[in-house]
C-alpha cells in the first residue's frame, strides 16, 4: 500500500491544505484556508486537479459581478479597480508609488466581491486608505477615510510628489 501524500502548507489556488480532515474509502479529505479566510473540506483528488480552486468565494463572485450591475457605475468598483491598477499594472500613472515599491494588493482582493463584503460601499466624501503605507491592501489594513485623514496619516512623501505642501 502506498503512503499518502502529505499536503500539508501546499497551495492550490485559492486553497491552502493545513491538515487531513478524514479518511473516506474515495481518498483523503483536507481541511483547507482559502484566501478569503473561509475553511472548505475538499478531497485530494479534487485538490491537485484544480477541480475545486476555492470554498466557493471565486464562483460567487464572478456570478455576483455578472449579475449586480454596478460593475462599470458605482464608486467602490472604480475604486478596486483603480487600487488593482497602480499596484499591478507598470503602465499607471501612480504605480512608481504603489506596485513600483512593492505596494501589493492582497490575493482575496483579487475578486470584487471580496473586497466589497471587507469594505462595504464606499461612504460619499471618502477614499480608499492604508493605515501603514508600508503595508499593501488588506482589510486588516484598509478603511475609507476622508482627504484629512488619509493627510493624517501620510508619511509626506506621496504630497510632495504631487506638489502639494505638506503640514
Amino acid at each position: 500500500m502506498t503512503k499518502p501524500l502529505d499536503l500539508t502548507g501546499q497551495k492550490f489556488n485559492s486553497l491552502t491544505a493545513t491538515c487531513v480532515y478524514d479518511s473516506l474509502p474515495s481518498g483523503i479529505r483536507w481541511l483547507c484556508l482559502c484566501d478569503c479566510g473561509n475553511n472548505s473540506i475538499v478531497n485530494t483528488l479534487k485538490l491537485r486537479k484544480s477541480l475545486t480552486i476555492s470554498c466557493g468565494c471565486i464562483k460567487a463572485s464572478r456570478v455576483i459581478n455578472f449579475v449586480h450591475g454596478l460593475s462599470n457605475k458605482s464608486r467602490t468598483y472604480k475604486t478596486w479597480k483603480e487600487m488593482r491598477n497602480r499596484c499591478n499594472n507598470p503602465n499607471a500613472v501612480q504605480y512608481k508609488w504603489y506596485g513600483g515599491k512593492g505596494i501589493k494588493v492582497c490575493s482575496a482582493w483579487d475578486s470584487y466581491t471580496v473586497f466589497l463584503a471587507d469594505m462595504g460601499d464606499r461612504p460619499e466624501g471618502k477614499t480608499l486608505d492604508r493605515l501603514n503605507n508600508s503595508v499593501g491592501y488588506s482589510k486588516s489594513n484598509c478603511r475609507w477615510a476622508t482627504p484629512k485623514e488619509q493627510a493624517e496619516n501620510n508619511s509626506g512623501c506621496f504630497e510632495k510628489t504631487q506638489g502639494v505642501a505638506s503640514k
